[in-house]
């Protein structure tokens, strides 16, 4: 509402309410004040504002503005908008003749940066009046156009512009004049709690006014505003102060305005959120139940944690209720549950689970939770652990086909599926290995959760599975029965509502959307030259070092991005491909904090890349290390001489055929090789030395295709962190001096394709979780099991890439008998 001394509020001011500046406003109340803020909002967002002045003769003047905002795909934000002004038929003087007048607005705004953004509104007048030549009929029927650009370098300062009236008409007797308005707004907090703006606007015909407001938060109310405007022209003033209450997604509030020639006024306004307000009306709390139809993949799972961690910072929430009717997908899915049920009761929220037919897994993500309920026709699936490989050299064998690889070191066990009957030695003792650390990490934490002795624990992993009465009895549950019963008890006992959580609305940034952000970059597969992709006939995916790199690029350049989170989910691959990467990881380093979480697994070429980041947050179960190199080719020839396939080969040197699946190595050729691969092993060495700021030697120790769990690893310097994606983005966030709620973007796309489309159609996503592929629930259940379906990803993997040299280890090793 910009002051214009004794004279009546026109058509061309912009009814908001105070503390509303140019660079301070997005979504609703930008589309009145600054069109680059339209689509800035995170939500879409509705407001209409009602004022009246009041003069010694009487009421002179109402004005009332409506506008509707939401953002937009790639970075476009809309707006449409109405405005409609009267003088009161007690107006005395000139004000009576001007008529009745109103506008309908549309704006549209293009952020080219999330800090960043230009817009333009576009107004069509509409006006009539009470005699021929009034001043509202000279604007009836044309059209203004107002631009508007918005630039906000942090959390803490914000810059904005808008030139209105570009085109259009002009009469000072409706405030329709051309002029420009730039202002600055400060966050002295980097949050909503406190705003300060300052506007300076020059009109065409000369005045000069400026503006301060400002809009303080008060916690379990709303916000109180105020605001001054001095107009140096006129040297006259006006002041104004309101109170804006919000009450989850909704707000209302109200207050008055006094100006230097005795006048004064009063405003009132309504809004309604996409979003809920940050700073609200106590609110009825809610039980937030957290469904997962399907095992969560690695990137569902990030959205899974990202989730809950943005329940435990909701006020409204009172408790979060996990009913999983899938599993979580093993240990390291089970830690990284277990970290975000700790964070939700550090921060004052009620946790339980109820679970309807838990695999061992599922069971000890929630082992630790307020309160475990169980399905009367449900279990426990504890009964153990193991370890099993598939053997297949015999079988090749059979068919003709030999496997010929090189490799270094005897840990580096990935060809023996394809070369051997059985494990050797060296393997045989790591797999026995990480067998007792998984024991060990697993009753440590059963015992901690469950108040039990060490021995008591162990017995409990081996002793089941168990009936839902056996694990009520053995204190492996709280309660036995219905999912209905468990979250009405559950709200009930907190005094909450009941919501799924796809039902339930984000709550509200108290941070400008052009703060910077994390960056999680994802590495989801085994590591290939070239573009990502996926084949969902076999659910593999394939982490390309050009879509990685790239990636990691594009986080580096964004000034939006502060930090990057390197989630690592992935046995390895391509040795080249793994250092093409291991090098962007580096340079981004030296720019931006990389942390680097390790999922599931992160080993061979997974570990290689990781070992460029600042830190190494793992999962104490993740499956890491294996640093060694093999190389090697499948030799085909008995298979096509039993299917009398005649070979005709002509060449020109001794190793043009050396790749040939036509023939096997000859020895020259392992001894060349060999030094080779050696030359490569050396390269991984050496990197993760630097990365790790360690000696060749102290990682040659750890090495030659060792493979360790990650609490192992921790204890031996391979691993900064024992924690998961939770842990690695807080670190990320603190070193890149970001604010704990700070946005994540996820990088890169999603692949797709029409066969994952028609994978998507076949089996749904999970609520909160998801299903890691279509194909792979229909050609398990063809192979006979997962076990199967990893068996053959990982051949066809070895095989595809037949003559380079591979950072990969074979997964899964290990697991906990009942997934």
């Amino acid at each position: 509402m910009a002051a214009r001394g004794a004279q009546a509020q026109g058509l061309g001011d912009e009814v908001v309410a105070p503390g509303a500046t140019v660079a301070s406003v997005q979504g609703a109340e930008a589309a009145r004040a600054n069109p680059a803020g339209i689509g800035l909002g995170r939500s879409w967002s509705a407001r209409i504002t009602h004022t009246e002045e009041v003069s010694r003769g009487g009421t002179a003047l109402n004005n009332t503005a409506a506008a509707w905002a939401t953002p937009l795909p790639f970075g476009f934000g809309f707006s449409v908008g109405a405005s409609f002004a009267r003088p009161d038929a007690l107006a005395v003087g000139s004000r009576a003749s001007l008529g009745l007048w109103g506008s309908v607005d549309l704006g549209l705004a293009w952020s080219l940066d999330p800090r960043l953004s230009l817009g333009i509104r576009t107004r069509v007048f509409a006006g009539t009046g009470s005699g021929p030549g009034s001043a509202a009929e000279t604007v009836d029927g044309r059209v203004a156009v107002d631009a508007g650009a918005l630039w906000r370098p942090s959390s803490y300062g914000a810059f904005g512009v808008v030139a209105r009236g570009v085109t259009g008409p002009q009469n000072l007797a409706l405030g329709l004049d051309r002029s420009v308005v730039a202002g600055v707004a400060v966050r002295p907090v980097g949050t909503d709690a406190w705003t300060l703006g300052l506007d300076g606007s020059w009109a065409q015909q000369g005045n000069f006014q400026a503006r301060a407001g400002t809009r303080l938060a008060v916690p379990h109310l709303g916000y109180l505003r105020a605001e001054g405007v001095w107009d140096f022209g006129l040297d006259a003033w006006r002041a104004g102060v309101g109170l804006e209450v919000v009450w989850g997604r909704y707000s209302a509030g109200g207050g008055a305005f006094f100006r230097s020639d005795d006048a004064a006024g009063w405003y009132a306004s309504a809004g309604v959120d996409g979003d809920r307000g940050a700073v609200s009306l106590p609110t009825p709390g809610v039980a937030v139940t957290v469904g997962m139809n399907a095992s969560p993949g690695a990137r569902s799972m990030v959205r899974l944690l990202l989730r809950l961690e943005r329940l435990s910072r909701d006020p409204s929430v009172r408790g979060v209720i996990f009913a999983p009717r899938a599993e979580v997908g093993g240990l390291a899915h089970a830690e990284e549950l277990r970290e975000a049920f700790a964070l939700l009761r550090r921060r004052g929220k009620r946790v339980a689970c109820h679970l309807t037919d838990a695999s061992a897994s599922t069971w000890y993500a929630c082992a630790g939770v307020d309160r475990v309920s169980l399905d009367p026709a449900g279990g426990v699936r504890l009964q153990g652990l193991r370890a099993m490989r598939y053997f297949l050299g015999p079988a090749l064998w059979a068919l003709g086909v030999r496997t010929d690889f090189v490799r270094i070191g005897d840990w580096k066990s990935a060809p023996e599926q394809l070369t051997r009957a059985a494990s050797s030695g060296p393997a045989r003792e790591q797999e026995e290995q990480i067998l007792d650390d998984t024991l060990d990490g697993l009753a440590a934490g059963i015992g901690a959760s469950r108040s039990l002795g060490a021995s008591e624990s162990r017995a409990l992993v081996t002793a089941g599975p168990y009936t839902a009465r056996e694990a009520r009895s053995r204190g492996m549950v709280d309660a036995v029965g219905t999912r209905e019963s468990a979250e009405r008890s559950f709200a009930n006992g907190l005094g909450a509502g009941r919501v799924e959580l796809e039902d339930y609305g984000p709550q509200r940034s108290r941070r400008w959307s052009g703060g910077r952000s994390v960056a999680i970059i994802h590495v989801d597969g085994d590591i290939v030259e070239g573009e990502s992709q996926e084949i969902p006939v076999v659910g593999m995916r394939l982490a390309g070092e050009r879509t990685l790199v790239e990636a990691i690029e594009a986080a580096v350049a964004s000034p939006r991005v502060g930090a990057i989170v390197l989630r690592v989910d992935s046995p390895g691959g391509s040795a080249l491909a793994s250092d093409l990467i291991w090098r962007a990881v580096a340079l981004a380093n030296r720019r931006k904090p990389v942390v680097a979480s390790f999922g599931r697994i992160a080993a061979s070429g997974g570990y290689y890349i990781g070992s460029a980041a600042r830190e190494i947050v793992a999962d104490p179960s993740t499956l890491t290390g294996s640093i060694g190199i093999f190389y090697g080719k499948a030799d085909v020839a008995g298979l096509l001489s039993r299917l009398h396939v005649g070979v005709e080969l002509s060449r020109r040197g001794e190793r043009a055929d050396m790749e040939s699946v036509f023939r096997p190595y000859t020895a020259e050729e392992r001894r060349f090789l060999a030094t080779k691969i050696g030359e490569f092993y050396g390269l991984f060495l050496q990197r993760v030395a630097t990365g790790r700021h360690r000696t060749t030697e102290q990682i040659d120790a750890v090495g030659e295709g060792r493979v360790f769990l990650g609490a192992r690893a921790h204890s031996l310097g391979l691993v900064d962190r024992e924690g998961g994606l939770l842990t690695a983005l807080r670190r990320a966030r603190a070193l890149g001096g970001l604010g704990e709620d700070s946005d994540v973007i996820e990088l890169p796309a999603e692949s797709g394709g029409l066969l994952r489309t028609i994978a998507q159609l076949l089996v749904s996503d999970a609520p909160g979780g998801g299903a890691p592929s279509a194909a792979d629930s229909l050609v398990s259940m063809l192979l006979g099991g997962q076990e199967s379906l990893a068996v053959l990803r990982w051949m066809l993997t070895v095989t595809s890439r037949s003559g380079a040299p591979m950072a990969m280890v074979e997964w899964p090793l290990a697991g906990v008998a009942g997934e």
